[in-house]
């Protein structure tokens, strides 16, 4: 069958702070792919079967609105942890089978996957460039420790966990000195006690280079909104707090603590006494800031923050029970 040269190719990579296996295994785990893998935060995984062997066959059904679509395909190549290719099809919109390859290949403190789609049609090219960079976003999410979602400890309290890479002193720079902070979350002094002012001032339009969608206009602009807060425990290099707006009566309070692991440095962050309704929103500004600083300190490309938000805040939503 000659291929149709109207057809395009779509190619997306992304790095993983977790092992190839792992990444790899994620693919053909029903329990896992079931959670990431053609799924979107605003309908429900009903049915996933999974035959991993080249030949074997894979169906994964999704309830949006109260409607089931499938994804059916066949696996074509299985070379773990290296190679994944497959066809696949969603019957509900054509009967066209297209083709993905997942190369993954080891780099520092994780891997590499680039994923490859071929046979798009050409209305479909920005959509599913789109798509699969969510998924593989989703995919993070269940893989990549430094990906994944804050856990509730308590009611009130969140708490986010990221291993960086180090030295500890330079990851406790990024949390106190006005520049470096600004880099992936926002600008200003920090006073050196307990007692002491923290300023804040938002400035996003360094931390991604996406338009901000209109809702978010006045956080990429050098008048964007300024805070101060008060610092309430301050041991460097190992532990900062200071307060926070949003509790239910009175101030919420942010706590980062560092520790050393090997070269790396564990940055455990919480967020304690918030409001519930202002949770979703607070979680998601978290995960997405903390998406930069790993990309900061890693010396790689800046994520796609405002996409990163808007996501996040939806899964949120949905794991707070807003939805």
């Amino acid at each position: 069958m000659t291929p149709d040269p109207s057809q395009q190719t779509v190619r997306v990579t992304r790095h993983f702070d977790a092992s190839p296996q792992r990444v790899f295994d994620a693919w053909l785990n029903p329990e896992t792919a079931g959670k990431w893998l053609f799924a979107t935060s605003t309908g429900q995984m009903v049915r996933v079967e999974i035959d991993p062997r080249v030949g074997g066959s894979f169906i994964f059904t999704y309830r949006r609105n109260n409607e089931d679509i499938e994804h059916v395909g066949t696996y074509l190549e299985i070379d773990r942890p290296r190679r994944l290719v497959f066809q696949f099809a969603v019957p509900k919109f054509s009967s066209q089978f297209t083709r993905v390859s997942i190369d993954i290949v080891p780099a520092p403190n994780g891997c590499e996957l680039t994923l490859t789609h071929e046979g798009v049609l050409p209305d479909y090219k920005n959509r599913t460039q789109t798509g699969w960079t969510k998924l593989l976003r989703s995919l993070a999410s269940q893989v990549d420790p430094n990906a994944a979602p804050g856990v509730v400890i308590s009611p009130g309290d969140i708490q986010f966990r990221r291993l960086l890479p180090g030295p500890i002193e330079r990851v406790w720079a990024y949390l106190t000195e006005s520049d470096k902070r600004a880099k992936w979350f926002a600008a200003g002094n920090t006073e050196p006690r307990v007692g002491g002012s923290v300023e804040l001032h938002f400035d996003h339009a360094v931390l991604s280079s996406e338009p901000a969608p209109e809702k978010y206009k006045e956080f990429v602009t050098e008048l964007g909104p300024f805070y101060t807060e008060c610092v309430t425990h301050y041991e460097p290099p190992k532990r900062l707090s200071w307060t926070w707006d949003g509790g239910e009566a009175g101030p919420s309070e942010v706590t980062f603590e560092l520790t050393p692991q090997g070269n790396q440095v564990l940055l455990v962050l919480t967020h304690r006494r918030l409001a519930k309704k202002h949770m979703p929103g607070i979680a998601s500004g978290w995960q997405t800031h903390l998406a930069v600083l790993v990309e900061q300190l890693s010396n790689r490309p800046l994520p796609a923050f405002w996409s990163i938000l808007d996501e996040a805040e939806d899964q949120y939503k949905k794991l707070l029970g807003f939805e």
